[in-house]
């Protein structure tokens, strides 16, 4: 039995689609553009589905990034995905955009890394960040939150 999870990101101007059979990545399209994410999402999912020769039904999951990040990128993202979900009865796992960050830097570039501190940022404009802070051992000492940087934000560091 397979188990594929389409996953979805549309945080920031990536508008990004994955296929995973059983935790292994099958196929993935994305586009770093602003403003793509409506038209581009439903056309990256069906190629995703053509390409590996299976069908909607044939998906066990939908994994959608839920934020923080750009709001009408979210909502394009999140809204795809229920709405697969709800027509296919299948569940939606929702995942925070900086725990991601945090996840897959340290699978990838931060393996052999030890820091005291990880903090993943996005850019919310307007001089605010959206940022998380973890440890080393990746459990969550600071939940997400929006911050306001200026000069002086870094000096205490």
């Amino acid at each position: 039995m397979h188990t594929y999870i389409l996953q979805i990101e549309t945080s920031t101007s990536m508008c990004s689609v994955a296929l995973v059979e059983s935790g292994i990545v099958r196929q993935h399209e994305s586009v770093n553009e602003p403003n793509v994410h409506a038209s581009q999402l439903t056309l990256f999912i069906q190629a995703l589905l053509d390409q590996e020769n299976i069908g909607f039904k044939d998906l066990s999951a939908i994994a959608v990034s839920m934020g923080p990040g750009s709001y009408t990128g979210l909502r394009i993202g999140v809204s795809t995905a229920k709405g697969l979900c709800y027509a296919l009865d299948i569940p939606l796992i929702a995942v925070n955009t900086l725990d991601a960050i945090y996840s897959g830097f340290r699978a990838n570039e931060g393996k052999s890394l030890s820091y005291d501190l990880y903090i993943p940022m996005l850019d919310a404009r307007r001089m605010e960040v959206y940022c998380a802070s973890f440890d080393d051992t990746g459990r969550s000492v600071v939940t997400t939150q929006a911050l306001i940087i200026d000069n002086a934000s870094l000096v205490n560091l």
